[in-house]
């Protein structure tokens, strides 16, 4: 039976990918385990999701795909932090970005809030 990947380990992987860095987990005072350099990550990836959307000669499903399932991959971590309390999913849905508007509907959509 294979054995199936642990999301931290994969959130991990990708933080440190998109950081250029090996990123360490911390433990909160709940003593939950939460992945540092995930809203770094997120910043970083809602941006590469926002300049792909720009290029109108662009049409490049993959790689949105991929950066979508990065930016998913983080919600976990940012619900766990509080950021949904911080910023609302309608707060992250407001403004011109579509990077943000896929992390709010998406949190909304997967109950993150």
């Amino acid at each position: 039976m294979p054995q199936s990947e642990d999301p931290g380990d994969k959130l991990a992987a990708l933080n440190s990918a998109v950081m250029g860095t090996t990123m360490p987990t911390v433990i909160l005072p709940d003593g939950q385990r939460v992945q540092t350099g995930t809203v770094g990550a997120l910043i970083i990836n809602i941006k590469l999701y926002d300049e792909l959307l720009s290029q109108s000669s662009v049409d490049d499903d993959e790689r949105r795909a991929e950066l979508e399932a990065m930016m998913a991959a983080s919600l976990p971590v940012l619900k766990k932090a509080g950021m949904f309390d911080l910023f609302t999913p309608e707060d992250w849905m407001r403004g011109s970005s579509p990077g943000r508007r896929f992390v709010g509907e998406l949190a909304i959509k997967d109950g993150h809030v």
